[in-house]
């Protein structure tokens, strides 16, 4: 391993937004070969930090020296040509090129004048088995899932053998092989003594991969610890957000009420022989691995998606639905997995997409009354605390929980009776995943049901009553939570897919 050296030092950086102070007195130093975990919630003043060191912003005072020299003037032409490398949550590669000429981009190889497309193909290929994927290097990006071209993307950063990579929430789309593919990468970024920054919102993955914590709180440093003194996740959340991990998980048993949905034998596209029922006053689980068939469920009990056959009982009520018409009709909601694609007009502002499917509400004759509609929107934005400037903001220009707060806003205001949220706290900080369980009370207080469809065990575990484990497109069983643990769930999980010894080894 080559000897390790600093290879990015900041140094009181402060940056003030308008009537904002993102960032006070920062100060953060990275060496080769080491991996360093950047953790805070929303914002804490990661994604400003990120953005002053790649030159999309400018620090309003402060250091920065890279591998010894100080950076005076950056942009993000300059970061790319220091050797800094970001790899960010939105994918970011080009999609109408091919896997091989995003990683010859700007560098094609020649054969006198022309390009040498033998070699391109040859050398990505190659590149690719070597770090275990299959991944058709002729094929455009935008034929790829969003999780392979996550992929080509961190591939490109070990492609580019850059003094500095900084990840940010990568793991956000990937499947748990990817992510363990990721995690070789990181290592071998280390080997060859590149310094490493890890943004995610998952704090197990912190401990898995990183040598080194720095804590943000309200764009100042908590301070730096090594994984080891930390220990565990238990003792990194209170550093965080001044609470520990069994306060995020607090909800009240409550007795069950009336039945509000049952579904028998649901068959779709990626799913067949789908039954279950939901109570007034609890949380119902879904688990299943990647690909299991949870979320086109969800899709085709919300009317997006075809549904092929089955019953559905609404309220004791034979019903059909169709369309997602028909179920906002029939009282059920859906906050879908993919909330910048599906679940929100990122263009619009804060009070359209709150009241988008509540104008009804607010309806003088045929006229919207947009006084009413515009209190209303701020009546929830009051209630949920979302932070914004203005509701005539758009929405894009909020974090990420903040979007997703706007999405149950507008859930609230509809006042469903059953509300399906498909993994609801995916990159959102611990401290807004917080909030967002104490409204799944709020809402069950109301004699109201949940489904929360979620891929991560100890949210799945500590807010549901139930769970019913999805496994390649089946029902493999339904568990009580006297009964729950991880090993009996991820067992029922891979109930259809592998051999009992590959089920052992996998737990």
């Amino acid at each position: 391993m080559p000897e390790e050296k600093t290879v990015i030092e900041l140094e009181g950086i402060n940056k003030t937004f308008p009537a904002v102070r993102a960032l006070d007195n920062v100060s953060l130093s990275v060496k080769s070969g080491e991996v360093r975990g950047l953790v805070g919630e929303n914002g804490a003043g990661k994604s400003t930090l990120i953005k002053i060191i790649t030159g999309a912003y400018t620090k309003d005072s402060g250091t920065m020296i890279f591998e010894g020299n100080e950076i005076t003037r950056n942009s993000p032409l300059i970061s790319k040509g220091l050797g800094i490398y970001a790899v960010y949550q939105d994918v970011m590669v080009t999609p109408d090129l091919s896997v091989a000429e995003n990683f010859f981009l700007g560098q094609q190889p020649k054969i006198g004048p022309f390009i040498n497309w033998k070699k391109m193909y040859k050398e990505s290929m190659e590149f690719l088995e070597n770090i275990g994927l299959d991944i058709n290097v002729r094929k455009s990006i935008k034929e790829l899932s969003i999780a392979e071209s996550e992929m080509i993307t961190i591939s490109k950063a070990l492609w580019q053998k850059p003094r500095l990579v900084i990840f940010d929430e990568p793991t956000a789309v990937l499947t748990r092989n990817e992510t363990k593919i990721l995690f070789q990468i990181i290592d071998e970024l280390k080997n060859q003594g590149t310094a490493v920054i890890y943004i995610s919102h998952n704090l197990e993955e912190v401990f898995d991969i990183c040598d080194t914590v720095t804590v943000l709180k309200d764009g100042a440093t908590v301070g730096t610890y090594t994984t080891e003194e930390l220990e565990n996740v238990e003792k990194l959340i209170p550093l965080m957000v001044g609470r520990s991990i069994e306060e995020m998980y607090l909800k009240k048993d409550t007795e069950p009420g009336r039945e509000l949905l049952r579904v028998e034998n649901l068959s779709g596209e990626r799913f067949e022989n789908i039954s279950f029922h939901v109570r007034a006053g609890e949380v119902v689980g879904f688990f299943g691995l990647v690909g299991a068939g949870r979320t086109e469920i969800a899709r085709a009990l919300f009317g997006a998606d075809l549904l092929k056959e089955g019953k559905i009982v609404v309220e004791g009520k034979d019903v059909s639905i169709k369309t997602p018409k028909d179920a906002l009709m029939k009282g059920i909601g859906y906050l879908p997995e993919d909330r910048r694609k599906q679940g929100i007009f990122l263009q619009q502002d804060i009070d359209f997409n709150i009241n988008i499917i509540n104008f009804d509400k607010v309806m003088t004759g045929p006229i919207i009354n947009y006084g009413k509609a515009h209190s209303q929107a701020r009546e929830y934005i009051d209630k949920l605390s979302i932070k914004i400037g203005s509701i005539f903001q758009p929405v894009s220009e909020l974090s990420g929980g903040n979007q997703q707060k706007v999405i149950i806003a507008r859930w609230l205001c509809k006042n469903t009776d059953v509300l399906i949220f498909d993994e609801p706290t995916v990159g959102i900080d611990v401290g807004t995943k917080s909030e967002i369980y104490k409204l799944f009370g709020e809402i069950l207080s109301s004699n109201k049901g949940i489904i929360l469809i979620s891929s991560y065990l100890p949210e799945l575990m500590g807010m549901s009553d139930r769970i019913y484990v999805i496994s390649n497109g089946r029902m493999a069983g339904e568990v009580h939570k006297k009964d729950f643990s991880e090993e009996f769930l991820l067992t029922l999980a891979m109930k259809n897919i592998v051999s009992r010894e590959k089920v052992k080894e996998a737990v």
